[in-house]
């Protein structure tokens, strides 16, 4: 029989978000070498309860009270960061947001959880895992659970909190990840399921979130438990969620944006700082857990489609912008021997100084600062972020220093390609439209206005913007976000931001150098 000090335990613990009443005081202590099943109507708060748990919700999240204590040996969680969680609690999400890293393989998945070659080895043995070089994205249901709870074991997590483990799965696998949780079991084991029926038989307590009272009542595993459950859960969906009028509460407010915004600028400002380290991203390209990411960020980011994409534009502009600046010229046949020289020079100082740098930057904002939103978006969707966070691995360290080096290698060695090619097209158009003139004369006069001092306020603007657009993509599209839409959103504010930041950084030096 459990005694001694509760593991988990919850004194007072109310939530209200907005006007609605998801739980009233309620008071829980779970303890040593339980197996606790936590039941509730669908929108009930289970899983913001696991967000308690784990430091993803809390008192200071917006639209969000929270009263009460949450303890985890006697230490308050509420109020803490996920990275402030040590080894003693881990977790395993739902299967369509199962924190799994989907473009990494198994054994780099389970890699996260240790370093030591054998314990992955027996992990993977325990829990009947093979292959382990395939791709997670290959993986059935059920496999792809318990190479989560690998993970986690791995992690040397005491406490495991399973959130919806059995979603989305068939009977098949249901039993496979079912007998999984039940071996993985070591100080205490808290499943958050609306699927009871399938762990009623492993479980030592359940808790429910009673539909009438906003309470968590306690109650004894067991038969007459189920068909209590059941009648709990059918009387929950003919009853609508109570709302409760609140006064408003403007200090409070107050308080809450005024700390989100000292938060939030303390964090941009250490993102900046951290990208300072960008060039030394590139010497970890060997590393275990943090190579294959930036592995995977250079070889979107130099793809020979954007290759060809930044050079099809720059091709495109040299032809339109030499084309039509001979061929409008007043007065042709009386002016342009007399300015073709500086004519020539204009068009080497405007494509290599400023309309080069400026488009490579813009067509890359675009199509990089979206291609990094939607990953890294997806990431925060499919709580693979919130599996970083849990696991302990710097974010700055292991997404933004990576996708600023992507874009910072993308930025650099696609506008000396542009460039490279604009003078080439140039070069090509300028003899097809003056027969008797030597590509020699034209390059004296293309590089007369291009001076070596040129190249530091080239590479500082392309690479300004190129950093910009990474830390703006990663800090949008890290935010939470529970819904494809808000995924799509953040793309739409990485390109807004992203392109506003490009034009005010080429302007600012545009300023600065002529």
């Amino acid at each position: 029989m459990p005694g001694g000090a509760p593991v988990l335990s919850a004194d007072g613990l109310a939530i209200r978000a907005g006007e609605r009443r998801l739980l009233e005081a309620s008071d829980f202590a779970l303890h040593e070498g339980e197996r606790v099943l936590l039941v509730g109507a669908s929108g009930a708060g289970k899983s913001l309860i696991a967000d308690l748990l784990l430091g993803f919700a809390g008192p200071a999240t917006p639209g969000l009270q929270v009263d009460g204590s949450l303890r985890l040996d006697g230490e308050e969680l509420l109020g803490g960061d996920p990275e402030t969680r040590d080894a003693r609690i881990g977790a395993v999400f739902q299967l369509q947001r199962s924190g799994l890293f989907d473009d990494l393989t198994i054994a780099q998945n389970l890699r996260f959880g240790s370093s030591d070659t054998t314990s992955r080895a027996q992990i993977a043995e325990r829990l009947n895992l093979e292959e382990l070089d395939r791709p997670i994205t290959v993986c059935s249901g059920g496999e792809g659970m318990r190479v989560a709870i690998g993970r986690t074991l791995l992690r040397g997590a005491g406490v495991i909190v399973y959130d919806e483990p059995t979603t989305g799965l068939d009977p098949v696998n249901v039993q496979q990840v079912v007998q999984a949780i039940n071996e993985s079991h070591r100080r205490l084991t808290l499943i958050i399921t609306h699927d009871y029926e399938a762990f009623t038989d492993m479980v030592d307590v359940v808790l429910v979130i009673d539909p009438v009272e906003h309470r968590i009542r306690k109650l004894p595993p067991g038969p007459e438990t189920v068909a209590t459950l059941h009648d709990l859960l059918e009387r929950a969906k003919t009853r609508a969620t109570e709302t409760i009028p609140r006064p408003p509460a403007l200090p409070r407010r107050l308080a809450a944006w005024w700390a989100q915004l000292a938060t939030g600028t303390a964090e941009v400002l250490l993102d900046w700082v951290h990208l300072i380290l960008v060039p030394l991203a590139f010497l970890r390209i060997g590393h275990a857990l943090d190579g294959p990411r930036l592995r995977s960020a250079l070889r979107r980011d130099l793809a020979p489609g954007v290759a060809a994409f930044v050079g099809l534009s720059a091709m495109l502009t040299a032809v339109t912008g030499t084309y039509f600046l001979f061929e409008r010229l007043p007065k042709r046949e009386w002016t342009e021997p007399l300015v073709q020289e500086d004519l020539i020079a204009g068009l080497g100082l405007i494509y290599i100084r400023v309309g080069i740098p400026l488009m490579v930057s813009i067509l890359l904002a675009a199509k990089l600062g979206a291609a990094a939103a939607a990953h890294l978006g997806h990431m925060s969707l499919t709580r693979q972020i919130d599996a970083l966070q849990l696991l302990r691995v710097p974010l700055r360290r292991h997404l933004l220093l990576p996708t600023a080096a992507g874009q910072l290698a993308a930025g650099l060695l696609f506008s000396a390609l542009a460039a490279g090619l604009s003078y080439l097209t140039s070069l090509v158009v300028f003899l097809w439209g003056h027969p008797g003139f030597s590509a020699r004369y034209f390059h004296a006069a293309f590089v007369q206005e291009i001076a070596k001092g040129d190249l530091p306020w080239i590479v500082g603007k392309v690479g300004v913007s190129a950093i910009g657009v990474a830390a703006i993509a990663y800090r949008v599209a890290i935010a939470p976000k529970r819904s494809p839409e808000q995924v799509v959103k953040g793309i739409h504010r990485t390109l807004l931001r992203g392109l506003l930041l490009v034009l005010a950084v080429h302007a600012l030096f545009a300023f600065l150098e002529f």
